[in-house]
């Protein structure tokens, strides 16, 4: 059964894609680099952010991400969002 996060995840960075004016990969999966290869720009990865803020439902403290990293793929991004989720709000206190 698909994943209906990865759906969103996959439509948003597939549209941005060609919003910027460049083709989506016709091998693009879930594992496919989005900031490294340069198919996301860097107003994608804001107006990413605040897609991530609605879905994880609090804000993101972008000064404490390796977004590189975390954000690289739709996978990445999938478990950036769950490993959020399951913090519990002491966990974010701290972390702030």
């Amino acid at each position: 059964m698909p994943d209906p996060l990865k759906e969103r995840l996959l439509g948003f960075v597939k549209t941005k894609i060609r919003e910027s004016g460049k083709p989506v990969p016709p091998d693009f999966n879930d594992e496919t680099s989005v900031i490294s290869s340069g198919l996301l720009e860097s107003l994608h990865l804001l107006e990413l952010a605040v897609l991530l803020e609605e879905e994880i439902g609090s804000p993101l403290d972008l000064t404490a991400l390796n977004i590189d990293k975390e954000w690289d793929s739709i996978n990445a991004i999938s478990n950036f969002v769950e490993r959020s989720r399951s913090e519990t709000p002491h966990d974010k206190i701290r972390q702030a």
